[in-house]
Parts: C-alpha cells; sequence; structure tokens
C-alpha cells in the first residue's frame, strides 16, 4: 500500500456496522450471535431495495472518507459492473459449535476500471467482494437478494493466502462449492459498495451504510457529488 493512500481525510464510523473477524469469509466477533433475518426466497423490483437496505452486513473496514475522491485514492482498484449473483459463504462457529457468523460473496463482473493502482484488473474480469451475511444462513440470504445490479466498488487489496487463513479455535462449515478458492477483494469502505435500484433507477444505494440518493451511478464514481454519507457522518470526519 503506497504512502499516497494511507493519508486521507478518514474516521471510523459508530454509525455503520462494526468490523467483525475476517476469517476465510466474513464473521462476527466471537461469542455474538448473528443478527437475526427473515428473507423472501424470490426478491421482486419492487422489494429489492428494501432487502439491500435491510442487511445487517459490514465491508472489511469500517472507515469512510470526506468525498469520492479521497475514497478513490485510497482504493487499490474502483471498479464498475455488474452483480450477476452472491453466493453463501463458510458458516464458523467456536470448538464448542456456538455461531459466529456466515459470509456471502458479491460476484462481479468488471465492464470498467476507473482507479486500477497496481492492481492488473481489467474489463471483463469477475471479482468477488466478502461481506458478512445478516443470517448463519447464508444462502437463504444469497438466494433472496437481487442479482444483476449495476455497481460501482471501491476495492482494497485482493487478500492473501494468509489472511484467508482461520484459527484453530473455530469450525468452518464450507458454504456454495462454488465459492471455494475465489479470490477476495475486500471493500475499502463501507461507503465503497453503490449499487442502482433495480426498480428506479434514478437512485443509487450503499447497502453497507443504510442509505440512499437521487443521482446516476457516475455520480458515486471518484470525483463524484454523491459518497452516501449523511451530514451529521461528515461532521465526524477528521481532516
Amino acid at each position: 500500500m503506497n504512502a499516497q493512500r494511507s493519508r486521507r481525510s478518514h474516521v471510523s464510523l459508530t454509525l455503520v456496522p462494526t468490523l467483525a473477524l475476517l476469517l476465510s469469509s466474513c464473521a462476527t466477533a466471537p461469542g455474538t450471535h448473528p443478527a437475526p433475518v427473515s428473507v423472501a426466497q424470490e426478491a421482486t423490483r419492487s422489494d429489492a431495495a428494501e432487502i439491500l437496505l435491510s442487511l445487517d452486513i459490514s465491508a472489511v473496514s469500517t472507515i469512510v472518507f470526506q468525498n469520492t475522491t479521497d475514497l478513490g485514492q485510497r482504493s487499490a482498484a474502483v471498479v464498475t459492473g455488474t452483480v450477476h449473483r452472491w453466493l453463501a459463504g463458510d458458516k464458523v462457529t467456536t470448538a464448542t459449535g456456538t455461531p459466529v457468523g456466515a459470509a456471502l460473496l458479491a460476484e462481479v463482473e468488471v465492464t470498467e476500471v476507473t482507479v486500477k493502482d497496481e492492481t492488473s484488473l481489467q474489463p471483463g474480469d469477475i471479482v468477488y467482494i466478502p461481506v458478512i451475511s445478516p443470517s448463519s444462513e447464508p444462502q437463504e440470504v444469497a438466494d433472496a437478494l437481487p442479482r444483476d445490479l449495476n455497481v460501482v466498488a471501491y476495492l482494497d487489496d485482493e487478500l492473501t493466502p494468509e489472511q484467508l487463513q482461520v484459527s484453530e479455535e473455530y469450525r468452518v462449515e464450507t458454504g456454495d462449492a462454488e465459492a471455494a478458492g475465489k479470490p477476495r477483494w475486500p471493500l475499502v469502505s463501507p461507503q465503497g459498495f453503490i449499487v442502482t435500484n433495480p426498480s428506479d433507477p434514478g437512485e443509487q444505494i450503499w447497502p453497507f451504510l443504510g442509505s440512499r440518493a437521487t443521482g446516476e451511478l457516475t455520480d458515486v464514481l471518484p470525483g463524484g457529488r454523491l459518497d452516501g454519507l449523511t451530514d451529521e457522518q461528515r461532521k465526524l470526519i477528521i481532516g
């Protein structure tokens, strides 16, 4: 990570979901239970936005930035693409069987790379973005989430095999077989995952901030006017 990417105005907000342990996917803190969720098996266009905004899930960081320019400068890559589907990741428990958490992977086909830094990402690549499942049954959540979503994602460096290792104190129940071995590109911030409302192309949604705003998807790219923050959140940002 270069020096430019580390010197940006930011703050770790308590107003957004808290970072949990990063295991082979993602999990909530040891000894806690994932938040309950009740989701329909099929998401319609009318309720897709509500389902996305109801997810109590976190990016791999709780840091948010003053604007989209700073967010982009901190990112290893900024990509525009399509969330074709969601895969159920691993479920994690303690050695005694207490639920710790479960993961989802957003499968994104890249159509444009705005920021590349030192990555080799290019249009046509598939990236898998790990997020925390709001339920201990990630397959149910993955099946209910809307697909073929237009997305902009601000990515951190790809996770290494060492970073994906799970401590021996945990037990891992393997998720969707297709999720196994896929390269994980964590979000640089919960602010860095924006999808177009499938029932309203003029509205953009930040699921991990729980916010939405009127505008085009291009408005959330680096230098764009929409950053997903409320005025109160913006006041907390340092620098």
